[in-house]
């Protein structure tokens, strides 16, 4: 059964670890497997182990990662720190500025405090914990993507299969007018061979070998067998699992070229109103189609 390469998978983890992750995937169609990670910048050394996990459950798709992290503060894990270098850079420039400009005042303590940047909140996290916990939230989001990939590719294979059956009918139609095409030919050309000859004698023999040259130039038997191949093709695949879709693309592309062939060689109005419905078909199926994994 197929999977459809949209979807979307949201899982939140809150443990004991002291970290509330919140994992959201998103994953649109695309020719090759693409991840893209966004993960807050204190904790971009996550990614690696997060690719690990995720990759082995996708083959094709454009995987969008979004990984919200919050550490709940402990007296023993936080640390407030002073950034000595940015001070010592602040007090440099106001001394400058207040001896080139001649500033009266000092510079009050209250004044140091309100300065951007200067203290920072250092916290001291178990990285194996958090990695955990990380893989942990995403094998969760991941599997919830994979659910709805499901679902939606069941629906996807629930359409093809109709639109499947209704190309084998209308083949089967087609076969049927197309093996009484013999006859038809001779006739029209016999009646056009006395309009145009009137009284003379028409020539049987040659009018023969000219609706057989006709006939077999105009013949669909071998595009009918290898469209009912491929349709068989299709559905076998189909009910195969893994990555798919790029087979059903090309199978979907040798029916396009079987219908074209058949519209091609044929006239007949009433096999070309089938043949315009079946490329109709064909289309939508080719839609579909590059929305399987």
């Amino acid at each position: 059964m197929p999977f459809s390469m949209t979807g979307y998978g949201r899982f939140k983890l809150e443990d004991d670890s002291g970290f509330n992750i919140t994992v959201e995937i998103k994953s649109v169609n695309h020719r090759f497997l693409d991840l893209s990670f966004r993960l807050p910048k204190n904790y971009l050394w996550l990614e690696e182990s997060l690719v690990k996990v995720i990759k082995p459950h996708f083959q094709r798709g454009r995987i969008d990662v979004f990984v919200s992290i919050e550490h709940q503060f402990t007296e023993q894990s936080a640390q407030l720190t002073v950034n000595r270098g940015l001070l010592t850079a602040y007090l440099q420039q106001f001394k400058q500025l207040k001896k080139e400009f001649k500033l009266p005042g000092k510079i009050r303590m209250e004044q140091l405090l309100m300065l951007p940047e200067l203290f920072t909140m250092k916290e001291e996290i178990n990285e194996e914990a958090l990695q955990q916990a990380a893989c942990k939230a995403l094998q969760g989001a991941a599997e919830a993507l994979l659910e709805m990939r499901r679902k939606e590719g069941e629906m996807i294979a629930a359409d093809l299969s109709a639109r499947l059956d209704l190309l084998t009918r209308n083949i089967e139609e087609i076969q049927e007018l197309a093996s009484a095409l013999p006859s038809l030919y001779q006739e029209k050309l016999q009646s056009a061979a006395r309009e145009l000859l009137g009284e003379i004698e028409v020539d049987e023999q040659k009018l023969a070998t000219e609706v057989l040259f006709y006939v077999e130039r105009s013949a669909i038997t071998e595009e009918i067998v290898r469209f009912k191949s491929h349709l068989a093709q299709f559905r076998s695949t189909l009910q195969t699992t893994g990555s798919i879709g790029r087979k059903l693309d090309f199978i979907t592309q040798e029916l396009h070229r079987e219908i074209n062939t058949i519209a091609a060689k044929t006239t007949d109005l009433s096999i070309s109103q089938y043949i315009v419905n079946m490329k109709t078909e064909i289309e939508k199926i080719r839609e579909q189609v590059q929305n399987i994994e």
